[in-house]
């Protein structure tokens, strides 16, 4: 811990000017094509300064314009995509069409056990904007909005996928959270992924500093999340929660594309025990071991992950009620401990073809309870995912692919529930 501290504390103090690690497919060898405006040669490249201003998610694409004022005073660009998907599901078929998630399923009533959907659910608009670029204190705003809000898959409402101020390494607002590695996250058609990664974006305030040209760390406050299971008598069980999050990582990079990282979080989750009037806290934390490695035209993503009380930190285990859950002691709550690990392996085989393998595993351990809201054995004990795609990029604006998905879960009352997908793609952005 004290190795741990003493990192953080010399990025806090870092001058280093430090550039984001990003996703692979988020690049634009050629830069970029579009320049509204004039550039003095003092400048600094637009390209940089907005892609370094992006969030690191392979759903989100380097600037292919930019607009630039007279004085070179701020640089702008826009950015949208429609991604249409089509699924066609057989087994036990999920609700969403844009995210396959095993620890959601429920069997199949009989005669439904197929399904043919499409959604454009999964389409943005971003706002890119970066004033005083060539100042070292470049303010940067970054503001993305999707149509996921709905309910259901026909329901389109916005809803706000990344909302930040950045400055100097600091960025404050709505964005990843840095327990989170998403320049691991291999591209899908599946908004989801596997369900031991992580997708868990949050209000928080975060600085991150290369402490050499290789060495880099963060560190963040965020507003904490929790879910739990209550027991049927306890109504106030939950109380508002009040000690930030905090997640912190350090990461270890030998090319643009090649890094190993490890992360971690620590929180504190509260809850009211009615047997004695009293509040009650318990502490979560988790590790992470993330990398990714360029060999070729092949690009290797690896991870692995542990903790006791952070299941809102996994896709899968977040809002299943699984951070606290009951224990044999009336009133009392205890937390979950969890463990998960995914592989991934992107070949390229031209500059405009790629295919996606990844194989996922998430693993909950709940000791057995009576009386609980949600009983003991329908929790999901563990789940297996699986995927693999082929995307063809028509041209640097249209992509189209296809993948299977395979996913299933298995709950502590020994049920087994299992989907399989194959989906469509076309996605058309800039």
């Amino acid at each position: 811990m004290k190795k741990i501290a003493m990192i953080m504390l010399l990025c806090l103090v870092a001058n280093v000017v430090a550039t984001a690690q990003h996703h692979s497919k988020q690049k634009n060898k050629n830069g970029i094509e579009y320049v509204v405006g004039e550039l003095s040669d003092s400048t600094a490249n637009p390209y940089d300064v907005l892609l370094e201003n992006t969030p690191v998610d392979p759903e989100y694409q380097a600037p292919q314009f930019a607009i630039v004022d007279k004085n070179n005073r701020f640089y702008m660009s826009l950015g949208a995509k429609i991604k249409a998907v089509g699924a066609f599901d057989w087994g036990n078929p999920y609700n969403s069409v844009t995210d396959f998630k095993p620890s959601t399923s429920v069997e199949a009533e009989p005669g439904n056990e197929t399904a043919l959907r499409m959604s454009i659910k999964s389409s943005s608009l971003n706002f890119n904007i970066v004033g005083m670029p060539s100042n070292k204190y470049r303010v940067g705003i970054f503001l993305a909005l999707t149509f996921e809000g709905g309910e259901n898959y026909s329901n389109y409402m916005a809803k706000c996928d990344y909302a930040y101020i950045k400055c100097n390494g600091f960025t404050l607002g709505y964005q990843s959270n840095l327990y989170d590695d998403k320049s691991t996250d291999a591209y899908l058609i599946d908004g989801n992924g596997p369900g031991a990664s992580g997708g868990h974006n949050d209000l928080s305030i975060s600085y991150q500093r290369y402490l050499t040209s290789r060495l880099k760390a963060g560190i963040s406050v965020a507003i904490p999340k929790m879910s739990m299971t209550a027991r049927v008598d306890d109504e106030f069980y939950h109380l508002n929660q009040r000690i930030p999050d905090i997640p912190l990582f350090v990461q270890w990079s030998w090319n643009e594309d090649s890094h190993v990282r490890l992360s971690g979080v620590y929180r504190t989750m509260q809850y009211r025990d009615f047997t004695t009037n009293t509040s009650r806290i318990l502490p979560g934390y988790g590790l992470k071991l993330t990398t990714s490695v360029e060999m070729g035209n092949v690009m290797g993503y690896a991870m692995v992950q542990a903790g006791k009380g952070i299941a809102n930190y996994m896709k899968d285990n977040e809002n299943m009620c699984l951070d606290l859950v009951p224990t044999a002691t009336p009133g009392q709550y205890t937390q979950t401990k969890a463990w998960g690990a995914m592989c991934a392996v992107e070949c390229n085989y031209n500059p405009r073809m790629f295919s996606t393998f990844m194989y996922g595993y998430l693993r909950n351990y709940v000791d057995a309870y009576e009386g609980g809201v949600i009983p003991f054995g329908e929790h999901m004990k563990y789940e297996h995912y699986a995927a693999a795609n082929f995307i063809w990029k028509i041209s640097k604006f249209v992509n189209v692919g296809l993948e299977y998905n395979y996913g299933f879960k298995h709950d502590f009352a020994g049920n087994t529930i299992g989907n399989n997908r194959l989906s469509a793609m076309m996605r058309v952005g800039f």
